[in-house]
């Protein structure tokens, strides 16, 4: 236990699943329970976790993100997809973690989901989080500073800034330059 507390401390990440049936919502808990559960260190008041202090983190960022639900006490299935998926959002963002991992995270995600989260990344980025991005929506990369085009399980191509384009982005994927 110590050394995996050391570790967390040494280098604290978090991830998004795209999946989120099978690789991101804990089905039988609330909305609460789901986003809080990446956060209990810093719940943990002399080994115990307070629950005071977890019913407030979730109602903020349930709020920060505009979940639709009733209460953060609601099942989290009963929510839409695209409302899991802020909750999923919301758990990495609450945490402590300085770099956030998203694998395909906006997959089934209606538009209106998908500009309110690109809006809160980019602006946890300005305060200096850092995102590693797994897509497969080309329209999701022009959020990204940096990109590197992986080939043949190797980066092959990186782009920057005004580089930043669906077309490089393409070439680059069926045999652009390489990095």
């Amino acid at each position: 236990f110590y050394a995996a507390r050391r570790q967390r401390e040494a280098w604290p990440g978090a991830y998004v699943a795209g999946d989120r049936g099978s690789e991101g919502v804990f089905s039988l808990w609330s909305i609460a329970d789901n986003l809080t559960i990446r956060s209990l260190n810093a719940l943990t008041r002399g080994g115990m976790i307070s629950g005071a202090a977890a019913r407030k983190l979730a109602e903020t960022w349930s709020e920060r993100l505009k979940v639709k639900a009733p209460s953060i006490d609601t099942p989290i299935l009963s929510l839409s997809g695209g409302n899991q998926q802020k909750v999923l959002f919301a758990r990495a963002l609450a945490s402590d973690a300085e770099v956030i991992f998203l694998d395909d995270p906006m997959r089934g995600v209606d538009v209106g989901t998908k500009q309110e989260v690109y809006w809160l990344i980019r602006a946890e980025a300005e305060n200096g989080r850092s995102f590693v991005w797994y897509t497969t929506e080309l329209e999701e990369l022009t959020n990204c500073e940096r990109i590197y085009v992986f080939r043949e399980g190797r980066a092959a191509t990186r782009l920057e800034g005004e580089a930043i384009e669906t077309g490089r982005i393409l070439q680059a994927s069926f045999g652009g330059e390489h990095v």
